[in-house]
């Protein structure tokens, strides 16, 4: 297959997402909403959650599992996510290249303490012995052609949401594809949890672009479609210092945006309040360092800060190795 036939079949696979619209249902009548977390990439969440054309490695999985199709190395990621009103998960997973071919697996659980049970007419009781698990466990392959410019790979992930009153269980798939067009702009599209039972796991779909101005700036848009609301647009941007510059790494700072409802102020998070932060929502911030000369392996860190107002902040953080 030629060039030309490449991008007009890449072309039409994006052209047919984009006309996928999202069911005009009223929010939070799907199941496993944990599923719209951005669990194992702080980048895309810091990036206003948009890195379908962006991420890779063992962070990909969770956004677009061709994201893992350009992994040259084996990668093991850890992240722990402390998620609002209590609610925290980790999630870890593992890349290994196979010839042409890339295999991963990943891990992801959830719970929330101190839950509050209140019976049908609202008083409190006691919630000693309730348990709230929410996770999912995934199986991706992937694989990249005409020299890592077109990415395609899909995932089958096993999804538990256990909360308190009743258990599900359901077996899911998730696809997508990444088509670079030369070295500065790339395309993505990722469509997350199909042939679930109907309402019992949120679907996700997702269509964006990243341009990559220089080394120094990459900006990225992406529109986040779900099976419970409408879908939202929104953007993110990356300023890499190059390991190049630094000599010891490189350090990235990222900042995105996807519109949120008003949540208030908080009056009780001192970090919000030092930065100024008490009645944001939707923002998201965060840093990067990743380092290919630590002890001989690749090394990474990252962190998100995300405010949400009154309900308090959200932020998560990653570290991988690559070896």
């Amino acid at each position: 297959m030629d060039m030309k036939k490449m991008f007009l079949a890449a072309a039409a696979v994006l052209a047919l997402t984009a006309t996928v619209r999202a069911a005009d249902t009223k929010i939070g009548t799907e199941g496993a909403a944990f599923m719209k977390i951005p669990t194992g990439s702080p980048r895309a969440q810091a990036m206003g959650n948009t890195g379908v054309s962006l991420v890779d490695g063992g962070e990909a999985m969770n956004i677009n599992p061709a994201g893992i199709a350009s992994a040259q190395m084996r990668e093991f990621s850890f992240s722990y996510l402390s998620w609002i009103q209590e609610y925290s998960g980790q999630y870890i997973s593992y890349v290994h290249p196979i010839g042409q071919s890339v295999i991963g697996v990943n891990l992801a659980y959830y719970d929330i303490s101190g839950f509050d049970v209140r019976d049908s007419e609202g008083k409190p009781q006691y919630g000693a012995d309730v348990k709230v698990r929410n996770g999912y466990a995934s199986l991706t392959l992937a694989k990249g052609f005409f020299l890592e410019k077109f990415l395609v790979g899909v995932s089958a992930k096993e999804v538990l949401e256990d909360n308190y009153e009743s258990e599900q269980k359901n077996l899911v798939f998730d696809m997508g594809a990444v088509l670079r067009l030369g070295r500065k702009l790339s395309l993505g599209w990722a469509g997350q949890n199909f042939s679930g039972k109907k309402h019992q796991v949120v679907k996700v779909q997702r269509l964006g672009g990243a341009y990559a101005f220089n080394p120094f700036l990459t900006l990225a848009l992406e529109q986040k479609t779900y099976s419970d609301r409408k879908g939202k647009l929104g953007g993110g941007v990356e300023i890499t210092l190059p390991e190049e510059l630094l000599q010891v790494g490189r350090v990235a700072f990222r900042a995105g945006y996807t519109p949120a409802d008003n949540y208030g102020k908080n009056m009780t998070d001192k970090t919000l309040d030092s930065l100024g932060l008490n009645d944001v929502s939707g923002w998201s911030f965060g840093v990067g360092i990743y380092s290919a000369q630590a002890l001989g392996y690749g090394m990474g860190f990252d962190y998100t800060l995300a405010p949400y107002g009154a309900l308090g902040k959200a932020s998560q953080l990653a570290l991988k190795f690559q070896f």
